[in-house]
C-alpha cells in the first residue's frame, strides 16, 4: 500500500473518531436538557451538527449512544483517580488531588451523572457498566490504601468499605451541590477532604 494510502486511512479513522466524539457530546448534552426518553436520534443529529445516516454510521440506536456515554463518563471517572505525576506526594496530598479531581469531574457532568444513576436503576446494561466502573475505582483506592507502609494511617474501619462510604459522600454529595455557586461547592471539597483525613486517620 502506498504511503499516500496510509495517510487516507489515517486521516478517514481520524476524522470517524472526531465525529463520533462530537455525537456523544451532543448526546449528553442532549440528555441532560431533555431527559432520556425526550430525546430522539434527530436531536443528538441536528446538536452535532449532521445527519441520521451519519449517527447510524456510529451507533445503532438511542440506547446504543446512551450506553457508549455511560462508558464514556466512567473513564473520565476513572482517570480522576489516576496517581500518574502524584508519584512523590504524601498520602494527605494525593487524597486531597484525587477527591478534588473527582468532584470536579462530577461537577463539570453536570446532570448527565445523575441520569445515569437513574436509568442504572431500571436498565441491567447500564447498571453493569455504571457498577463495575465505580467497584473498580473503589478497588484500586483501597488497594492504595492496603499498601501504604504500617502507621501511615489509622483507618476508622476496614478501608474498602470506608472507601465504599466515602465514595457516596462524593458522589451524592456531588450531585447535591452540582447547580451551587463556586463558594459552596470549594466549601464542599474542602469539609469532604477534612472529614476523610479523619476517617482514615491521617
Amino acid at each position: 500500500m502506498s504511503t499516500a494510502q496510509d495517510r487516507a486511512r489515517a486521516t478517514r479513522k481520524s476524522a470517524g473518531a472526531l465525529r463520533r466524539t462530537q455525537l456523544l457530546t451532543a448526546a449528553a448534552e442532549c440528555f441532560d436538557e431533555f431527559g432520556y426518553a425526550a430525546v430522539t436520534v434527530e436531536m443528538i443529529a441536528d446538536r452535532a451538527q449532521t445527519s441520521r445516516p451519519t449517527f447510524y454510521a456510529y451507533f445503532k440506536s438511542k440506547d446504543e449512544v446512551f450506553l457508549a456515554l455511560v462508558e464514556s463518563v466512567s473513564r473520565e471517572l476513572d482517570v480522576t483517580q489516576s496517581l500518574t505525576g502524584l508519584e512523590d506526594a504524601t498520602p494527605r496530598e494525593i487524597l486531597a488531588a484525587t477527591t478534588r479531581a473527582y468532584l470536579d469531574a462530577l461537577f463539570s457532568l453536570g446532570g448527565i451523572v445523575s441520569l445515569i444513576d437513574v436509568t442504572a436503576s431500571v436498565d441491567a446494561g447500564v447498571a453493569a457498566i455504571w457498577t463495575t466502573a465505580a467497584d473498580r475505582r473503589i478497588r484500586a483506592y483501597a488497594r492504595y490504601l492496603n499498601d501504604l507502609p504500617a502507621g501511615t494511617i489509622d483507618p476508622a474501619f476496614e478501608p474498602e468499605r470506608l472507601v465504599r462510604v466515602l465514595g457516596d459522600a462524593l458522589h451524592h454529595g456531588a450531585k447535591r451541590w452540582a447547580n451551587g455557586s463556586d463558594a459552596e461547592r470549594e466549601r464542599f471539597i474542602v469539609d469532604l477532604i477534612a472529614a476523610t483525613e479523619r476517617l482514615l486517620g491521617l
